[in-house]
């Protein structure tokens, strides 16, 4: 007997329109589909620090609306056209980590795509996936680029 996806907690995955983000959402499906669980695909915004887009906004395109395109993009290439019912989307606005942490809260596990920076790099860009990794309150999987040792 398969569990109800209403009941049974989510998979939830972070996006960012990337090849990883990509790759972690195709291993996130996977785990969603043969747990018999929602899916719940999260990217996180943040409004634009650009003085050009506070005089020349685009209309209906702001930074939200931007995100929730990427997210249907992201889908559409896994899924076709027709996304399955137990897959939903969320764009938020925040810090991706915390929106993901915060996302995860009642989740089976949180999936994310790593970028493969190196040991020195990552401390002074940040690290999204490190962050997740120590600040989820679930499992998290962090699917490394392709290639990657």
């Amino acid at each position: 007997m398969q569990p109800s996806r209403t009941v049974s907690p989510p998979i939830v995955c972070g996006v960012d329109g990337s090849e990883e983000s990509r790759r972690a959402l195709h291993e996130a499906a996977r785990l969603a589909e043969a747990l018999g669980t929602r899916l719940e695909v999260v990217m996180a915004w943040q409004h634009s620090t650009s003085m050009y887009d506070a005089y020349y906004p685009e209309p209906g395109r702001g930074p939200k609306a931007v995100a929730y395109g990427v997210l249907e993009e992201l889908v559409r290439g896994e899924f076709g056209d027709a996304r399955p019912e137990w897959v939903h989307l969320h764009a938020e606005l925040g810090h991706p980590g915390t929106v993901l942490a915060a996302a995860a809260k009642d989740a089976a596990m949180l999936v994310v795509g790593s970028r493969g920076l190196s040991g020195l790099a990552s401390p002074f860009l940040g690290s999204v996936s490190l962050y997740c990794a120590t600040q989820a309150p679930c499992p998290v999987l962090v699917v490394r680029p392709e290639g990657r040792p």
